[in-house]
């Protein structure tokens, strides 16, 4: 029988090895579940009271007055307001969620 090459050798021997050594590894097991079940985690902390007190609705611009802005001023003050929103929402979610009821709906 012929010697080999070095490299045709562990070519060889590569392939071998890769046709053989799949079937030796465990096979993974999925096991059915038969219901999702939820993960829940408690919290242990609660916030900051200033956290929770209910933030007061700002008042908005008067009605009896008028102004004309600049289309950059106007559209600043619409995206400050637009934030002012958000983050008051936010709040009186994060104060809903640890302290049902303590805001009342006129709040909102």
């Amino acid at each position: 029988m012929p010697k080999l090459p070095p490299r045709t050798a562990s070519i060889a021997l590569g392939l071998l090895l890769s046709t053989t050594l799949p079937g030796c590894a465990r096979q993974a097991v999925e096991v059915p579940i038969a219901e999702p079940v939820p993960v829940a985690v408690p919290v242990k902390e609660t916030p900051p009271a200033e956290l929770l007190q209910c933030p007061p609705a700002p008042a908005g611009f008067p009605l009896d007055a008028a102004a004309e802005m600049p289309p950059t001023v106007r559209s600043a003050t619409i995206r400050v307001a637009k934030a002012l929103r958000d983050t008051r929402d936010r709040l009186l979610r994060l104060i809903e969620w640890n302290a049902p009821g303590t805001c009342p709906a006129a709040s909102r």
